[in-house]
Order: structure tokens, then sequence, then C-alpha cells
């Protein structure tokens, strides 16, 4: 279960909205919050968090996509999803192609629709605006896989062909974890990692590149489990 996480939202009134909603939809969630690309960088830099929910105009020098930048070169692992007023659609895919495991729109609605999507991002889901998915814009194959109207935690992995190494790869990649990162949290070597793990991912999902992959995680409203914590015994 997600334990901490960072918001970062430079309008007092909205992180205050976002802080009430988080806590309606997970109310054990401590919830860590910066006004400024400087103060989420402290922080950043102090403590481990679980997600990072990240406005993209922090109105600085800086955006949150540089903040982006910053967590997946820093190798943090933790789920970043962007907050936006846009929907447009080639930032969506920029902020994915950066390390974002998740996009919601701000004023996407009223707030049980906001909390709907906060739901998805709690339930390991992979939450993009569903103006993504439409025919013939996103560059995936129609009808690669049937489409899930929920999250599903059980939806037959062994029969999809995902065995137990490749449902964790999957899991770190929809978290937007580069090969390197997910390379040394697994013990295995990066090449195992892109040309074995995630190739057999693309190749099974029918899709090209690894944008393409999150997008059809999300589509089909799949939950991939969360690996389980090794151990490391002395």
């Amino acid at each position: 279960m997600l334990s901490r996480v960072l918001l970062v939202e430079d309008q007092g009134l909205v992180r205050a909205g976002m802080r009430t909603l988080l806590h309606i939809v997970q109310p054990e969630v401590q919830v860590i919050e910066a006004g400024t690309f400087e103060e989420a960088e402290a922080l950043l830099a102090q403590r481990m968090f679980d997600i990072v929910f990240l406005d993209i105009e922090l109105r600085a020098a800086q955006s949150g996509l540089d903040l982006l930048v910053q967590i997946r070169d820093a190798g943090l692992p933790c789920k970043v999803i962007m907050l936006a007023a846009s929907e447009d659609r080639e930032l969506i895919l920029r902020c994915i192609a950066s390390g974002a495991s998740g996009y919601i729109v701000k004023g996407c609605g009223d707030e049980t629709v906001f909390a709907r999507t906060l739901a998805t991002v709690f339930q390991d889901g992979v939450f993009l605006p569903d103006s993504l998915f439409g025919h013939g814009e996103s560059g995936l194959p129609a009808g690669a896989l049937p489409i899930r109207t929920a999250p599903s935690l059980h939806p037959g992995w062994a029969e999809m062909g995902i065995a137990p190494r490749m449902l964790e790869v999957l899991y770190y990649v929809c978290q937007g974890l580069p090969n390197k990162s997910i390379a040394r949290l697994m013990d295995i070597g990066e090449g195992t990692v892109r040309k074995t793990y995630v190739s057999d991912l693309l190749r099974l999902f029918k899709v090209t590149r690894r944008t393409e992959l999150m997008i059809e995680v999300s589509r089909l409203g799949l939950r991939i489990p969360r690996p389980e914590v090794k151990v490391v015994k002395h």
C-alpha cells in the first residue's frame, strides 16, 4: 500500500483540494506538499516517496517536466503522475516518454471523476486521458487485446504469456523507470531487461515502443501487481 506521497503544485487552493481528495481515496496516505520547484527538489533529496503528483506548470524557470527528468536521471523508484490543464496529445506523449507513469487533466470533471482517476493510480493502474485512445490516434493496433472497463488484478498473466519476472519488468516500465534502474532493482543486466523482457512485452502487447506499451496498459485498465520487496540478508 502506498504510504508517502509528494504533491507538487504551486497553487495553494488546488493543492488543498487535491490533498483532500487524496485522503478520501487513500485515508492512510501521508501527503507532503511542495509549492515550488526548489521545495520539491529538496524534499526528493531528503526522503523517499512512493508516488509524486507533479504539476507540469510551476510558473518558474524550470517546469514540472524538468523535475520529472531529474527524478528519472537520479533513478528514484517512485511513480510520477503529471498534473496539467492541457489535454494536448503531444504533451502527454512527451511526459510518458520522459518517465511519467500517468497524466491527469486538472478540471477533467467533477470531484467523483477526479477521485476515480486517483483510485486508478493508487491501485497501481496507469491513468491516461481518454482522448489518447481515440480511433487511429494512439498509433496502437485496434483490438490488440480486449478492453477492460475497470482495473483488473487477475487478468490471467500466464495465459497472456507473461511470466513472473516479465511481469515485474512490466510493473517497473509502468512506473516510468528506465532500463538501467530496472536492472539495478532486479539485479540483472541492463541488456537482459532491454533485449529479453522489454522486447517480449512489446511483442506480446503488439506495440513497438515503451510509450505505446504504457498506453495499452492504461487502455486495458490493467493493474500490475507490485513486486515483493526483496530482503537482503547479511
